[in-house]
């Protein structure tokens, strides 16, 4: 089995939600933690997660995790591309494939993620509804490219402007597209978890 790193994005200043959010608690757990379960699940090590507004707050809390730090000093002034352009860096010569999440993705089935490792390809993605999820894999080969990308669309922007094989996985799994930037994000998402139906 290739070795599998990583990276869980977690820099934000999370200002629509107006408390921090990764360690907002859904179902015992904190979002990052569950985050965390599905890439252990996976496989994944090391896990590294990259920090910048409650640095400390985070790091504390994830104490025992077994995670490895990275803190992007400019979080509050920067995109998200850069955050992940750190933990690339991190992870450079250490794995051949990249599983790659927001802090904020706590509902994604631990099926999905095995389905997307199953696939071949320089970056695979889950689809749901034709709405484009989380997490997504990469090659290892892919991080020079990612590291002097300059052009529009961030991570995405990247591969859809490039040559690199872009593979995309079908799911029915509506954790992989729940954005959870406002409370009532979070509502649903909670309402997601109990099973309820909520709309796209």
């Amino acid at each position: 089995m290739e070795p599998l790193g990583g990276i869980i994005l977690a820099a934000g200043l999370s200002s629509r939600m107006g408390r921090y959010k990764p360690l907002i608690e859904v179902q015992g757990r904190s979002m990052i933690g569950h985050v965390i379960d599905r890439m252990r699940g996976a496989g994944a090590s090391p896990i590294v997660v990259v920090t910048g507004h409650q640095s400390e707050l985070l790091r504390q809390s994830l104490e025992g995790e077994a995670v490895e730090f990275v803190y992007n000093p400019d979080y509050a002034h920067t995109q998200q591309l850069e955050s992940l352009r750190l933990g690339l860096r991190a992870l450079k010569g250490r794995c051949a494939r990249v599983l790659i999440s927001p802090a904020d993705v706590p509902a994604v089935r631990q099926e999905t993620v095995s389905r997307l490792l199953a696939l071949e390809g320089d970056f695979i993605r889950p689809v749901c509804h034709g709405e484009v999820g989380h997490p997504v894999v990469l090659r290892a080969a892919l991080i020079p490219y990612l590291m002097t990308y300059d052009g529009p669309g961030g991570l995405r922007g990247a591969i859809e402007h490039s040559d690199y094989t872009l593979r995309e996985l079908s799911v029915e799994d509506r954790g992989t597209v729940l954005d959870n930037d406002t409370p009532q994000d979070i509502e649903r998402l909670l309402a997601w978890c109990r099973g309820e139906e909520v709309r796209p």
